[in-house]
């Protein structure tokens, strides 16, 4: 049975997580993340966005300008902010505010406790990882094993693969069982927005690629067995 792209992604990361949506600057990732929560959220009893550097704030702006229910979809949520300055005007449920990867982990434990039921959404390490790249590798796989402790938990990593070297991804890729790349290609004056599968316990759809358009309520996937609409 075919499956749709992003039902691909929501089956998988509901099946074994942690899931890293991969991607580039113009692949409109922001998008995609609105359709997959949109998918995912109902799922789960609770909704935890962890946000470094405002990345939710920045996020946020952007999906309210394209989509009317932007804050609709994303109610309800727990949001926990390392290091903000705009995001301070959400008034998080809870922030912390240092560098030291293992104090921002041990913090997110303590205030979490041991989740079970719950949709993580983690956001904005890789500007994290701009301002110290020294505590990058420290808190991938400290993060990836706080927010596993419970039963059930769905958690979705996003991550800029353009501003890292290739052994920095790979070490992030390393810590995902799901892993899906949303980039762009350049075919003659044309420029496409492609997404891959790296990595799923889907095996017949690993390294499949299929091309998409943003449209005002769905996304359109398309291979060379013709589109998918969602």
């Amino acid at each position: 049975m075919k499956m749709n792209p992003l039902e691909l992604i929501t089956t998988t990361s509901e099946q074994i997580t942690p899931t890293l949506l991969n991607y580039e600057i113009g692949s409109d990732i922001e998008s995609v993340l609105y359709h997959l929560i949109k998918k995912l959220k109902g799922e789960y009893e609770e909704f935890v966005i962890i946000s470094f550097q405002d990345a939710y704030v920045s996020i946020s702006k952007y999906l309210d300008s394209i989509y009317k229910d932007t804050s609709e979809v994303f109610k309800d949520s727990y949001l926990i902010s390392i290091n903000p300055f705009l995001e301070e005007r959400l008034n998080p449920d809870f922030v912390t505010k240092t560098k030291d990867a293992e104090i921002i982990v041990g913090r997110i434990s303590r205030n979490l406790g041991i989740k079970s039921n719950t949709l993580f959404l983690v956001l904005g390490l890789d500007l994290y990882g701009v301002k110290y790249p020294d505590e990058l590798i420290t808190i991938i796989p400290a993060i990836v094993r706080v927010l596993s402790t419970g039963k059930n938990n769905n958690i979705l990593f996003m991550f800029n693969v353009k501003i890292f070297s290739d052994n920095i991804v790979e070490v992030m890729n390393s810590f995902a069982l799901n892993v899906f790349k949303f980039g762009i290609e350049v075919k003659g004056n044309e420029i496409k927005r492609k997404l891959t599968v790296i990595r799923s316990p889907l095996v017949e759809y690993n390294l499949r690629s299929w091309y998409y358009t943003i449209a005002p309520s769905k996304i359109i996937f398309s291979s060379i067995s013709g589109d998918l609409g969602l």
